[in-house]
């Protein structure tokens, strides 16, 4: 796994640039109007409950606890995600400091997201996390069907104890391509539109 700082710049699988602070970057307000004219509602959006991890697993005082779910995003059922708008990974745990619990998520296409910090401020060693989502964006358009990776360690000064007791994964999007009737309005060929067009073509 990367060492990404926070700050650092990266690509997500069909090629939007993404930032832990700063989302996708700085909106472009004329583009949005004009695109706006022509706008065409995307297809539904569903739910998939992707899988879970239900068997305690011990987060080592020093390395990396990777969890690994595999899953066909819900194909063929009512409730099939195979594009990505945002995904959840719904985690119990419990340390001796919450605080320096710290979690990643890896999608299938590579894309790594910090879904929960350091908190030099947070003591707590008692009430730990239950069934609690953490959200990321940053796979926004990816296709969901794969191996996800979520990874555990802590950061801090001190050796530290903890248990991941559960995880489920939450794939949120829709299952047919979302922008396919969208007419580009920017002669960029790069812009967010195009750029996220041109990977679901090629995955099609």
């Amino acid at each position: 796994m990367n060492n990404c700082s926070h700050f650092e710049w990266q690509v997500n699988g069909v090629g939007l640039e993404f930032n832990h602070l700063f989302g996708f970057g700085v909106l472009d307000a004329a583009e949005m109007v004009i695109l706006a004219k022509a706008w065409q509602t995307v297809p539904a959006r569903f739910h998939c409950d992707a899988g879970s991890i239900w068997e305690p697993h011990r987060i080592p005082s020093s390395g990396t606890l990777v969890l690994e779910i595999n899953t066909n995003a819900c194909r063929g059922t009512e409730t099939e995600v195979n594009y990505l708008e945002h995904v959840q990974a719904v985690v119990s745990l419990n340390s001796t400091r919450r605080g320096d619990v710290t979690l990643y998520l890896i999608s299938p296409a590579g894309t790594q997201s910090m879904i929960l910090s350091r908190r030099p401020k947070d003591d707590d060693h008692t009430d730990g996390f239950t069934n609690w989502p953490f959200m990321t964006t940053h796979t926004w358009g990816e296709g969901s069907s794969g191996t996800w990776r979520l990874v555990v360690r802590f950061q801090g000064p001190n050796r530290q104890a903890g248990w991941i007791n559960r995880w489920t994964l939450m794939l949120h999007g829709t299952k047919e391509q979302p922008y396919s009737s969208i007419q580009p309005t920017s002669d960029r060929q790069n812009s967010k539109l195009q750029l996220v067009q041109r990977a679901h073509k090629r995955t099609g």
